[in-house]
């Protein structure tokens, strides 16, 4: 029982060091750097990540990539 608590804390541990090691997101439309934490603004983007740019309301998927629809 004990390993998988250690299993899970140390899975967390893990999981927060990529999300704050990962390069920072810029804006395609206008080259804003977007905070490492994201607050989602659609189903979407909750679901599948994504941004919504905090200068210009630019809306990306998780890569950066700036959505067209």
């Amino acid at each position: 029982m004990s390993a998988g608590i250690i299993g899970g804390i140390v899975g967390g541990l893990v999981v927060l060091l990529i999300g704050l090691l990962m390069p920072a997101r810029v804006c395609p439309n206008c080259g804003a750097v977007q905070p490492k934490f994201r607050q989602p603004r659609n189903f979407r983007q909750a679901m599948w990540g994504g941004f919504t740019c905090v200068t210009c309301g630019c809306e990306m998927d998780r890569n950066g990539r700036k959505i067209s629809s």
